[in-house]
């Protein structure tokens, strides 16, 4: 059976990653850690013995460069942190290599990354519509934990919480909240504008409606607020008399949204104005207020980071370490940051760059997209997960043919 001449067997090894990338079951269930380790070491020898030798150098090599960079950086946390949380390390490498390896299964069988995730990530959608009707009715499956979790393996079914602003419960497709859910739809967006070499339709027509739909129903802020975003620069590349006549539509459209309805506007302003009430050690979990509360994180020690551990993560905030760190940090950038140190984020966002511009052959677009991805993670802790982590090493894997580079010289002169 095929999806537009993509098997549904070799759409697995992507879906598998996205499991491992913050479906409950794989990501918080019992075993998270376990599943993780067996899976990826051998989907790691399965993939390696599809891949042919002169692949294998570069391969090598680009596994090498990271694991340099980030034993450099555990040897200094050590030394000056005086502790370091070798198991966490030892999970970061295996969930890099998993989405290294991953991509290169798709390199060998010749399918399209990018083109697999988002007819993958409208399929999610698809199914997470009735689920998500169900749900407002109540909430059914397997438990997960003691919260308000229960789940489908394909679908998280959530309880509505008291402290939730939007109307009904969220869509939270298969992951572990509705924000993420938004994140990865977000993604196959940009995506599909890497595949166009613009902010374009072309040939996912069909495939950017269920993402639309799955969108609108997670009623998450952030992801608004990114498909706002997404949309404004839609306009204006695609209409000419956009800026004069749709644009304006647009914007008061969304001006009218985020002033109605209280899990967007509202919410906005009152974690903005807590975050900047916020006083020295005090903790939140807000998008904002996690901001404000890892910048002195950042600040200490800014280019290795405060280590994986709680005690050196949250070395500041005491209340936080007895809690291991468990505080639900809600701003995924700046997490990331305070865990590693500015160069090795800077690394990370050097390699989506160089993945967007090898994908469109546009600086524009590829710039255009990475702001956009900063936004993405602003919101959930994306960057702890195998498939934002691959980024980290795939756009080396990427090699642009004579023909491909004559294209893309030709796209370049049209965008």
């Amino acid at each position: 059976m095929k999806i537009k001449g993509i098997r549904i067997i070799d759409i697995l090894p992507l879906f598998f990653l996205l499991l491992l990338s913050g479906n409950p079951v794989f990501s918080s269930g019992k075993y998270p850690k376990e599943i993780l380790v067996i899976y990826s070491v051998f989907f790691i020898i399965y993939a390696l013995s599809l891949i042919k030798w002169k692949l294998k150098k570069p391969v090598i090599d680009s596994i090498f460069q990271i694991l340099i960079f980030i034993a450099v950086l555990v040897i200094f946390q050590r030394i000056i942190l005086g502790f370091v949380s070798y198991p966490g390390v030892f999970a970061l490498i295996l969930k890099i290599l998993l989405g290294l390896f991953t991509f290169l299964y798709y390199k060998k069988k010749n399918i399209d990354f990018a083109n697999t995730y988002i007819k993958l990530l409208a399929i999610l959608s698809a199914i997470s519509i009735p689920f998500f009707l169900i749900n407002q009715f109540g909430y059914y499956g397997i438990k997960i934990n003691e919260g308000l979790t229960k789940t489908f393996i394909l679908y998280t079914s959530t309880q509505k919480s008291i402290y939730d602003m939007s109307p009904f419960v969220r869509n939270s497709g298969m992951f572990w909240e509705p924000g993420a859910f938004a994140g990865y739809l977000n993604l196959a967006l940009l995506f599909v504008a890497l595949k166009n070499r613009g902010f374009k339709i072309g040939n996912y027509s069909k495939e950017i409606i269920w993402i639309t739909v799955g969108l609108i129903t997670t009623m998450s802020t952030a992801g608004y607020l990114v498909f706002s975003l997404i949309l404004i620069i839609y306009v204006l590349q695609n209409y000419r008399w956009g800026k004069f006549v749709l644009l304006p539509i647009v914007v008061l459209i969304l001006f009218f949204a985020f002033s109605k309805f209280k899990f967007l506007g509202k919410k906005i302003e009152s974690q903005f104005t807590q975050a900047v009430e916020m006083s020295g050690g005090k903790v939140s979990n807000t998008r904002f207020g996690s901001l404000v509360m890892d910048w002195q994180y950042i600040k200490a020690r800014p280019l290795i980071g405060n280590g994986l551990s709680a005690r050196t993560r949250y070395r500041f905030n005491p209340s936080v370490v007895l809690k291991e760190g468990n505080i639900g940090n809600g701003n995924g950038m700046s997490n990331f940051i305070a865990y590693w140190g500015i160069p090795f984020f800077l690394f990370w966002i050097f390699g989506f760059y160089k993945f967007s511009y090898k994908v469109s052959g546009s600086k524009k677009i590829s710039l255009i997209v990475v702001l956009i991805v900063f936004l993405i993670l602003q919101g959930e802790q994306f960057l702890n997960f195998p498939l934002f982590l691959a980024f980290f090493s795939i756009p080396y894997m990427i090699r642009v043919s004579r023909k491909q580079k004559l294209n893309l010289s030709y796209s370049k002169n049209t965008l």
